[in-house]
């Protein structure tokens, strides 16, 4: 099974703009210039930084991923302190989403 675990969240600019999350600039080694890759997979969108390959190496894709399972392992650990099994979670999830639902069909009209 994979997991998605939320970073956090950025809103559509102008432009086409979204600006990344604070921090991840950082964790992605991410420099203003560097150029950033966009993937589908399974309809899912990733963002992926450019890497220099060293005769055919990819050791900093290999620094970015360790450090993006770290955030990743850090995130999951604050939704586990809540105690609240999955089936509860999913179920809050879920109304949280339908209450939104509504309002921005509300919005709409």
């Amino acid at each position: 099974m994979v997991t998605m675990v939320l970073i956090g969240r950025s809103k559509f600019g102008q432009n086409n703009r979204i600006s990344l999350v604070e921090g991840l600039p950082d964790i992605m080694n991410l420099s203003v210039g560097d150029y950033v890759e966009f993937h589908v997979i399974d309809g899912e969108l990733i963002l992926r930084k450019e890497t220099k390959k060293y005769r055919g190496f990819d050791f900093e894709t290999t620094e970015i991923h360790d450090k993006l399972l770290g955030l990743e392992k850090s995130k999951t650990e604050e939704l586990e302190d809540t105690n609240l099994d999955p089936e509860t979670l999913e179920e809050l999830a879920r109304q949280d989403y339908l209450k939104d639902k509504a309002e921005r069909e509300k919005k709409k009209n």
